[in-house]
C-alpha cells in the first residue's frame, strides 16, 4: 500500500516540477517580489542599511502596593518607572545622555486596562504592567524569610513584534537585577543568622546590634538604577548577527502566501482527475481508498515543503548578496526553522484539502483557493503592514500565514520561543486535514 501512496505522490511531484508556468508562480514570482522589497531596505544602492529604532511608545503601569522590611517601606515596582520613564524635570541633554530614554518614549499610567486598550489601538507599542504583589513576593523581611514568585506583564501590539522584543529584553534585564538584589539581601541576612546560631559571642553581638538599632545594613545600592544601569548600545544592522533583516519578514510572508496557492493547486488536481475519470478508475482498482487520499494529500504536502525550502535557500543567498557577506538570515537554529516549514506546509495542506473536498469543479476549487490565499495574505502582511486596528489584529491571528511569519521572524532574531506558533499550525492542519479527508472519502464513495 505504501508503494502505491508513494507512486501517487511521485506522480504529483513530477507533474508539478515539469510545468514551467507553475514553477514561475511557485518560485520566481515570490523570489522576485521579496527581493525587490528587501533591496529597498538594504544598502545595495549605496545607502545605509540601518533600520533605526527609537522613541518606542511605551506605558509603565506600576500597580505594586509595596512591602515593609520591618524598618522601612519599599516599592520595587518604582524601579521600572525610574529606569524607563524620564523624570518630570529632565532636560533634552538628560534625555540624549540616557540610552533608554532615547530608545523609548515611555509614560507612567495608573490603569492597566487603559494601557492595554492603547496598545490594542496602536497608540502604544507595548505596556509594562507591574503586579500588585511584586514587592511583597520579592522582599525579605522578618515576616517573609523566603522569596516568592511573581511576573511582570509585557503587553505588546501584534504589529510591533520587533519593538516588543526590545522592550521584553529591557524588562527582563531590570527584573533580573531586582531579583539578584533581593537574593543577595536574603542570602546575607540568612548567613548572619546562621552564624549567630553557631557562634555564641557573635550571636550576642548581633542580637544587641539589632535591639539597639545599630544594625542598619544599607542594601539600597542593589536597587538604585544608577548603580545597576541598563546599557543600550545602538549599532548598525551589519554590526551584530542578531539584527533584524527586512527580507526575513517579506520573504517568509511571500513564501507562505504562494505556498497556499501551491497546496491548493496540488489538491485541486483531484477534481481534474475526477472530471477526466482518472480518479474513478483508481477507486475501482485494487488501490485502497486510503492510499488514494493519502497519496494526493502527500503530494501537496511535499510540494509545499520543497517550494518553501527552495525559496528560503534563495532568500538566504539574496540576503547575503545584499549584505556583502554570507548571512544566516533565518537564524542559527536550523532544526526549528525546518520544524516551522513542516508545520506551515501541514497547515496549508489541511486547508487545501477542505477547499478541494467542498468544491464541485476544478474552476470552483481554483477560485475559492485563490480567494482564501489572497485574504490570508492581506491579513498576514504579505502585501502591506497590518494597521494597528483591533479587529485587523484579531483577524490576522486566524490565518496560518501569521503564525508562520511570526515564527520565522522570532527565529531570525534569536528567539526560540515559538512553541505556540508550532502548536497552532499543527492543530490548524490536523483539524482541516481530518475534515478534508472525511469529505474526500464520502465523495469517492458517491
Amino acid at each position: 500500500m505504501w508503494r502505491k501512496i508513494w507512486a501517487i505522490t511521485r506522480k504529483d511531484l513530477y507533474l508539478t516540477y515539469t510545468d514551467r508556468n507553475l514553477l514561475l508562480i511557485m518560485l520566481a514570482t515570490p523570489l522576485t517580489i521579496a527581493t525587490i522589497i528587501g533591496a529597498a531596505f538594504s544598502g545595495i544602492a549605496g545607502t545605509s542599511s540601518d533600520v533605526p529604532i527609537y522613541n518606542i511608545p511605551l506605558a509603565v503601569v506600576n500597580l505594586d502596593t509595596g512591602a515593609s522590611t520591618g524598618r522601612e517601606a519599599i516599592n520595587q515596582g518604582q524601579i521600572f518607572e525610574d529606569v524607563l520613564v524620564p523624570p518630570a524635570g529632565a532636560t533634552e541633554a538628560d534625555l540624549n545622555a540616557n540610552g533608554v530614554f532615547l530608545l523609548t518614549d515611555a509614560v507612567a499610567l495608573n490603569d492597566a486596562s487603559e494601557a492595554r486598550t492603547m496598545v490594542d489601538s496602536g497608540q502604544l507599542a507595548a505596556a509594562v504592567i507591574i503586579p500588585a504583589n511584586f514587592s511583597q513576593q520579592l522582599t525579605y523581611s522578618p515576616g517573609q524569610q523566603s522569596l516568592g514568585s511573581t511576573a511582570v506583564e509585557v503587553y505588546v501590539n501584534a504589529g510591533a513584534q520587533v519593538e516588543g522584543q526590545i522592550i521584553r529584553s529591557i524588562v527582563e534585564s531590570i527584573t533580573t537585577r531586582i531579583a539578584n538584589g533581593n537574593i543577595t539581601v536574603a542570602a546575607t541576612i540568612q548567613a548572619l543568622v546562621s552564624r549567630a546560631q553557631s557562634d555564641l559571642v557573635f550571636g550576642l553581638q548581633f542580637i544587641y546590634a539589632m535591639l539597639s538599632g545599630a544594625f542598619q545594613p544599607d542594601f539600597s545600592a542593589a536597587y538604585q538604577p544608577d548603580n545597576t544601569p541598563i546599557l543600550i548600545a545602538m549599532q548598525s544592522v551589519t554590526g551584530e548577527p542578531a539584527s533584524f533583516n527586512p527580507l526575513v519578514l517579506f520573504g517568509s510572508a511571500q513564501a507562505l502566501f504562494f505556498m497556499i496557492f501551491t497546496a491548493m493547486g496540488s489538491v485541486n488536481s483531484t477534481l481534474e482527475e475526477r472530471r477526466n475519470g482518472t480518479l474513478q478508475r483508481m477507486a475501482v482498482s485494487p488501490t485502497p481508498q486510503f492510499a488514494i487520499l493519502v497519496g494526493k494529500v502527500s503530494g501537496a504536502f511535499f510540494n509545499s515543503i520543497v517550494q518553501v525550502a527552495i525559496l528560503f535557500v534563495a532568500f538566504t543567498l539574496v540576503g547575503s548578496l545584499l549584505a556583502g557577506q554570507f548571512e544566516m538570515i533565518w537564524g542559527n537554529n536550523l532544526l526549528l526553522t525546518v520544524a516551522v516549514i513542516l508545520a506551515s506546509a501541514f497547515a496549508a495542506t489541511g486547508l487545501a484539502s477542505v477547499v478541494s473536498a467542498i468544491a464541485r469543479t476544478p474552476e470552483q476549487g481554483d477560485i475559492a483557493g485563490s480567494l482564501i490565499a489572497i485574504v490570508f495574505g492581506i491579513f498576514s502582511g504579505a502585501f502591506f503592514s497590518i494597521p494597528p486596528i483591533p479587529i485587523m489584529q484579531t483577524l490576522s491571528k486566524l490565518t496560518l500565514n501569521y503564525w508562520g511569519v511570526s515564527a520565522f521572524t522570532k527565529l531570525s532574531l534569536g528567539d526560540t520561543g515559538i512553541g505556540l506558533n508550532l502548536l497552532v499550525l499543527i492543530v490548524f492542519g490536523a483539524v482541516f486535514l481530518t475534515i478534508g479527508l472525511f469529505l474526500f472519502s464520502r465523495r469517492l464513495k458517491a
